[in-house]
């Protein structure tokens, strides 16, 4: 009986490992995806419902979701109010007529600290998280974390 040598074993771990990596990262690849108007549209909705259980399910359904949003304008930086993030950028949109104040999260700081107040348009991809509302003018406002941020200009039109 002939003992494999140690390299054949290595090399298959290490086969195994990047197969892993690889199915891994492709559940975020995959993760379905979802325009800000359709994510509103689901709000729009859930505030139609009458029954608590369904508004929970309704709310589920999009709740870890990609958004995308594309073609914002930066309204400000802030400090995070959440732990596991820094910084939080702020942004307004118009859905439907409705006012929707975003709040973004990246952990890419080398990003955000490129950002310019009312001047640099974004694109912006990230997990939804939450719905949210105060007593200001807006319809709702957004939480979106583990966002990717690309800037597109510094300058607005």
């Amino acid at each position: 009986m002939t003992r494999r040598k140690p390299y054949k074993r290595h090399a298959m771990i290490r086969i195994i490992t990047i197969f892993l990596l690889f199915v891994l990262s492709g559940c975020a690849i995959f993760m379905p995806r979802l325009k800000i108007e359709d994510v509103i549209a689901e709000k729009e909705a859930i505030d139609k419902m009458d029954n608590p259980a369904m508004q929970y399910q309704m709310l589920n359904d999009i709740h870890d979701k990609k958004v995308i949003i594309n073609d914002i304008v930066v309204k400000k930086v802030v400090e995070s109010s959440r732990v596991d993030y820094s910084f939080c950028v702020l942004a307004d949109i118009k859905v439907n007529d409705k006012d929707i104040e975003c709040h973004i999260y990246s952990h890419s700081i080398n990003t955000i600290s490129k950002l310019e107040k009312s001047k640099t348009v974004i694109d912006v991809s990230g997990t939804f998280e939450r719905f949210f509302s105060t007593l200001d003018e807006y319809y709702t406002k957004i939480e979106i974390i583990d966002a990717s941020i690309k800037i597109k200009s510094n300058e607005t039109n």
